[in-house]
């Protein structure tokens, strides 16, 4: 199966909404469209536009079980917020995506563990980047193609 970023595709705001059900359990139907309703105040054919739309992009599958169709995640979490992070990375200026980073720490919540995580990943990039005396890759020729390296 192809990852997010090699088959194109991409998910709305509102289909994230609907994957962060299905990432949990699969659902039926019917369960889909309650917690729409109750989290996100979605009509039923609302939420099941999404689900059709989410399934013809490959992000859901759905299985008939005793006349009802349940739904499952067919990619996982972690795959999904890394081709995300890819795309935004792909979409935004290179002279722009620090202040894109320092922005998304900003804004996203984070708890302490959380925070240590981020530093350390920050320091492992840290490392890499001395391990090649400081270019970032982007064959900027240090920062003439104004990337900021």
């Amino acid at each position: 199966m192809p990852s997010v970023k090699q088959c194109g595709c991409t998910i709305s705001r509102c289909e994230w909404k609907v994957m962060s059900l299905l990432w949990r359990s699969p659902l039926p139907s019917s369960q889909v469209c309650k917690r729409c309703a109750e989290e996100f105040g979605w009509s039923p054919s609302t939420c099941k536009t999404y689900l059709s739309r989410l399934e013809k992009k490959g992000f859901v599958e759905a299985e008939k079980s005793g006349g009802k169709f349940e739904y499952r995640a067919k990619r996982a979490q972690g795959e999904c917020v890394e081709g995300r992070a890819r795309q935004l990375a792909e979409e935004t200026c290179g002279c722009d995506q620090k202040a894109m980073l320092i922005r998304l720490i900003d804004e996203c919540p984070l708890t302490k563990k959380d925070a240590e995580d981020v530093k350390r990943a920050l320091e492992e990039k840290i490392a890499r980047l001395e391990a090649k005396d400081g270019s970032c890759g982007c064959g900027c020729e240090g920062g003439k193609n104004g990337c900021g390296c």
